[in-house]
């Protein structure tokens, strides 16, 4: 076997290995991942998107949706690096869908009659509701956690941008910002299912 076959396979049986480690829930195998995929998968989705912003977006949902189902990883019908390619293919390709069906929503609510006002302090307080109870699992997370995401949600940083106000290196504040987003989900998961 040469040595570039035999360094292929090696390489194949490490990510097999670290998708195993997250599948059983090990924090520190998403940085393997995210260290050795990011780049490429960045790439992908750049050039689906175009935008940097919402590559970066469609990078971070690929790495949170490899951590939710690593157990469903089959190396049968893939490799690693094909099945985290088809994920953020598949992210990417959503987003830039969602951009034409935003664009005709938007037309559409630009069209209709205004509501009445007692439909619109209706709407107000259940915003109100909302957010309180999204602040509240905010802060139940790790404060590193907790930070990242404020971060980006309400200052609107990159990652790359929270890395630098944080002094934390950029893998550590990505799988910061995939932990604590898996924690909302999961503790906002009723909040979730009602706006479906």
């Amino acid at each position: 076997m040469s040595d570039s076959r035999t360094a292929a396979s090696l390489s194949s049986s490490d990510d097999l290995a670290v998708v195993r480690r997250l599948a059983g829930g090990d924090a520190e195998a998403i940085s393997a991942l995210y260290d050795r995929y990011a780049p490429t998968l960045l790439a992908v989705a750049r050039r689906i998107l175009g935008a940097a912003g919402e590559a970066e977006e469609v990078l971070q949902e690929t790495f949170l949706q490899a951590w939710n189902q690593a157990d469903r990883y089959n190396p049968e019908r893939s490799s690693v690096s094909t099945w985290l390619i088809l994920i953020a293919r598949s992210r990417a390709l959503d987003r830039f869908r969602s951009r034409d069906a935003r664009g005709r929503a938007a037309a559409a609510a630009a069209a209709e009659p205004p509501r009445e006002a007692s439909g619109r302090q209706e709407e107000s307080v259940f915003h109100a509701e909302r957010r309180q109870r999204v602040r509240e699992v905010l802060n139940q997370l790790p404060s590193e956690q907790r930070e990242v995401l404020e971060l980006a949600f309400f200052e609107g940083l990159s990652q790359t941008e929270i890395a630098m106000r944080t002094g934390a290196p950029l893998g550590t504040v990505k799988t910061r910002a995939l932990l604590g987003m898996k924690k909302l989900r999961q503790a906002l998961r009723n909040e979730i299912r009602e706006l479906m």
